[in-house]
Formats: structure tokens, C-alpha cells, sequence
């Protein structure tokens, strides 16, 4: 098996995989939901670094208020 994990979250890649992987980091682009999601955590990191908490308000989906009303 090219790709192997244990319960500790460590995972190993090799062969084929291995390379597809490699290349993927060089070369691949972030998805616009993965963009997103980093410059939220790099605010997130920024509250956390100036306060030392942070606050997450959260708001209810469009299809969870559609379903509810």
C-alpha cells in the first residue's frame, strides 16, 4: 500500500503517489473556498495573537432558514 496512516494522524506517502503528491504542492492552485478559508485563518491567528481569544459568530445557512420557514 503507497499510502499509509495510523490513529496519530502521521501519514506516509511513497511511490507513484509520492510524486503526484510533489507535484501537486509545487505546481497546484488553491480552490476559491481554500483561499478563502486561509485569509480567515490568518485573522483568526491575528485576534489570537493581539488577545489571545478569538470570537467566531455563526450565522445560519441559507438552506438551514429555508427549511425552518
Amino acid at each position: 500500500m503507497a499510502v499509509q496512516s495510523n490513529f496519530l494522524g502521521s501519514v506516509t506517502v511513497s511511490g507513484d503517489e509520492a510524486k503526484a503528491l510533489t507535484r501537486k504542492l509545487l505546481n497546484g492552485r488553491g480552490t476559491r473556498a481554500a483561499i478563502a478559508s486561509a485569509e480567515n485563518g490568518r485573522k483568526l491567528a491575528l485576534s489570537f495573537a493581539k488577545r489571545g481569544s478569538v470570537v467566531i459568530k455563526l450565522k445560519p445557512s441559507r438552506e438551514t432558514v429555508k427549511d425552518l420557514g
